[in-house]
């Protein structure tokens, strides 16, 4: 056994030697959004990302908490002029809706889950008891329940009260356990009497309720009027804590009616009846876009002073009579707003949680002016992005309701807003050029700077955004792509205006992956929706033939990739759903090579070309990066740094053979683009000796689970040194503190079990002479 573990080990050596070195793992970091994204090129109102709530400090005045739709909790200590997220990256895929602070050790925080905009469940409740440093579900009886407000009796931080999409729920024991005190019904939200916690409010899409105890027991209180449905929105006052305001979306016909109580919610009259003044719409004769927008606040310092905003803000200043648009949708305020709300420490300021982020009124509560107060709030929604494969700092994302926002040199910016769904792609022509293909229009265009000009396609099909497109260029040939549907098309004159296309294939069949060789632009691989395999050897002549080489050894999935290695054209790499295979053979048969993954499925992947060791890396959609090797039986996990919060959407390279500047990225739909740099191989320890019959180094078993042996053979007597280290050169476990040995063989046990599942580098010296071997935790 020791010697089989002897070879697997030497053949790790030549991959991982350089570890402890320079560049010897992943270490992913955020490229952003970080600072909110500079307008250029867009008539309408940027942002960074969606906000769902922002809350305040129980006693400090500057510190706030804001969460970020599918990005997690931030906290600001400084007013919301800066941001910075809390532990959630490492939470499971979810959204979040809502926050509680203890007001008797902001230690504690209570964040729930779900999508409180489009209104769907999480995991429950969560709480951290280190300030969001580390989470636990605290969700025994509300389970996964959407909680769109939780309060906290501030009279006893054990008693908490949570509004759900399906109920209201209370904790006597600081959310160890929930039970329902009001079964049923989808809350919008719920509120507190100013200056009389006990008395809570809560409302539906077409229902209002009351408690005076501490949401233990619920009325429900009669409404009348037209307009009675949608979301529903409170607001009330410390200035008049009997004033209640409540408004609901409505339906078409009866728009935005608000009602109005004098007495602490018993009874209500109508303050503006439902017509055609809508309050939910671009303006206020036009027509609104749904719940997941709609929000109402009152002015603290005067009862009179009413806000009602969805696209737009509108107020009142006679108790909700007669109202005024404050706002332009593409101008002033970003769009889709979820939340209005006054600072509880001081009634001058005045906040929105909206679709761009975090926002500020700063014109003493006119409500004409806003300014965004987001940097930090890095939770933008990606549904796609592209990188250049010829500019580092160039790279496009088009956005949830941000439009389309560009990396140039290090900064954001937005040139388009709105919602961008596109697909997008550079060449290897001109990184300025962004190649777009989906709904607008059916058949392709580019632009041809950052900010404008753009062309026509004129793609032979018809795109959009929700169908399975592939669009592929080559460095070895750059006026020419390729850009599939139901076959392939191929341009040989990409720069024209418009380019020409020529069908190549006639599979008639959807292609779920296509790659161009490195080594030779004429092979070309294409893998079809019923997993037929297929290449071509003479992809650029005039009249180019595919051979059907075979069938995926599993179904190819959504998406599929290719990848054809350049040292060695032969081998071929390609990922069906959550299993990667490899062929020695141009594709005729297949060996899997799925050890160390995790059985999820696969977005993209991407071979170094300038390894000569088969280098690959793989990403799925739930923030985890994966590198394989020839020399590797196994792949390793190179995701280190990742969130896990939200989906990655798309998996992208930057190469330039150079790997202190080459880099992989990811984008997120919830925390923005992230980047590390790629595995140097050529990394080597220059005291690293090769094994040799006098002097070795073995790890059994590898991967380790719980623990491992590590024995060494040396011929001399000498000091020597054992230890563990991480992917970071850090220090994980001595093993062998400088103690002299003798010639021979030695043996030694270590404790993996505590350790994070990942590569570690096991690094002998003795005497000045040196050993590594790459020990795998799983």
């Amino acid at each position: 056994m020791k010697n089989t573990t002897y070879l697997f080990l030497t053949l790790l050596l030549s991959v991982f030697t350089g570890y402890t070195n320079a560049q010897i793992n992943a270490n992913w970091q955020l490229t952003g959004p970080i600072k909110f994204p500079t307008l250029s090129g867009s008539g309408q109102i940027n942002g960074i990302g969606r906000a769902t709530q922002i809350v305040f400090h129980p006693s400090d005045p500057n510190k706030m908490y804001a969460t970020g739709a599918s990005g997690g909790l931030y906290i600001s200590t400084d007013g919301a002029n800066t941001w910075k997220v809390t532990g959630t990256d490492k939470l499971p895929d979810m959204q979040c809706a809502s926050v509680c602070i203890d007001h008797t050790n902001d230690q504690v925080i209570y964040l729930g889950s779900g999508d409180p905009n489009y209104y769907s469940n999480g995991y429950g409740i969560w709480k951290s008891t280190d300030g969001g440093t580390t989470w636990k579900l605290s969700n025994t009886g509300i389970d996964k329940r959407m909680a769109l407000n939780i309060l906290m009796d501030p009279g006893d931080n054990k008693v908490l009260v949570a509004a759900t999409n399906d109920g209201i729920w209370k904790s006597i024991d600081a959310g160890a356990t929930w039970t329902v005190k009001k079964s049923g019904g989808a809350f919008r939200q719920m509120i507190a009497k100013p200056n009389d916690f006990k008395t809570l409010y809560a409302v539906t899409s077409s229902a209002f309720f009351r408690s005076t105890n501490m949401g233990d027991t619920w009325t429900q209180i009669t409404l009348s009027g037209n307009g009675i449905s949608g979301s529903g929105c409170i607001g009330v006052s410390k200035a008049d804590p009997n004033r209640v305001y409540l408004t609901f979306i409505g339906s078409s016909g009866a728009f935005t009616p608000v009602l109005r109580s004098n007495d602490a919610g018993l009874t209500f009259t109508t303050a503006k009846p439902a017509n055609s003044y809508n309050m939910n719409g671009y303006t206020e004769s036009q027509t609104g876009q749904g719940a997941y927008n709609y929000a109402m606040t009152a002015d603290p310092l005067n009862a009179n002073n009413v806000w009602v905003c969805g696209h737009c803000v509108f107020k009142s200043t006679d108790g909700g009579v007669t109202w005024s648009r404050k706002t332009s949708w593409a101008a002033i305020l970003h769009t889709d707003m979820h939340q209005l709300t006054y600072s509880p420490h001081d009634g001058t300021k005045f906040f929105t949680a909206n679709d761009g982020g975090v926002w500020k009124n700063d014109d003493a509560g006119a409500g004409a002016k806003w300014i965004p107060k987001s940097d930090g709030f890095s939770c933008t929604e990606n549904y796609h992005g592209a990188q250049s494969p010829i500019k580092k700092d160039r790279m496009s994302c088009g956005t949830q309701d941000n439009g389309e926002i560009y990396y140039d040199a290090g900064n954001w910016y937005t040139n388009r807003g709105g919602d961008w769904g596109e697909q997008i792609v550079f060449d290897y022509q001109n990184a300025n050029w962004i190649y777009y293909y989906g709904n607008n229009p059916a058949t392709g265009r580019r632009r041809t700077s950052l900010t404008g000009g753009e062309q026509q396609l004129n793609f032979p099909f018809t795109t959009s955004n929700t169908s399975h497109h592939l669009m592929e260029f080559t460095p070895l040939q750059k006026n020419v792509a390729f850009i599939t549907n139901a076959d392939i098309w191929r341009t040989d004159n990409l720069t024209n205006n418009p380019p020409a296309w020529k069908q190549i294939s006639s599979f008639n069949e959807l292609i779920r992956g296509l790659c161009v060789s490195p080594a030779d632009a004429n092979v070309v691989y294409a893998v079809t929706n019923s997993g037929k395999v297929y290449r071509s050897d003479n992809a650029l002549s005039a009249s180019p033939s595919f051979t059907n080489v075979g069938t995926t050894p599993a179904a190819p999935g959504s998406k599929g990739s290719i990848a054809v290695i350049k040292s060695d054209p032969n081998v071929v790499y390609i990922h069906c759903n959550s299993k990667v295979y490899r062929s020695a053979n141009k594709g005729a048969t297949w060996t899997d090579v799925s050890a160390g993954l995790p059985g999820t499925n696969f977005i993209k992947m991407y071979h170094d070309i300038y390894s000569t060791d088969e280098g690959v890396y793989i990403a799925n959609g739930a923030g985890a990066v994966y590198y394989k090797n020839k020399n590797l039986t196994s792949w390793v996990n190179y995701s280190k740094g990742l969130p896990t919060i939200c989906n990655v959407t798309n998996f992208m390279i930057y190469n330039d053979g150079n790997y202190k500047n080459s880099v992989l990225r990811v984008s997120y739909y919830g925390r923005g683009v992230w980047e590390t740099p790629l595995y140097d191989p050529s990394t080597v320890d220059v005291n690293e000796i090769a094994d040799n019959d006098i002097y070795s180094l073995n790890i059994f078993p590898n991967p380790s689970k719980e623990s491992a042996s590590i024995s060494f053979l040396t011929s001399q007597t000498g000091n020597a040194e054992l230890a563990l280290y991480d992917m970071q050169g850090k220090m994980v476990r001595v093993v062998l503190n400088t103690q002299q040995i003798s010639a021979g063989e030695h043996t030694y046990y270590i404790d993996v079990s505590s350790l994070e599942p990942g590569a570690y580098t096991c690094k002998l010296n003795v005497d000045g002479m040196v050993k590594s071997k790459i020990l795998v935790k799983e």
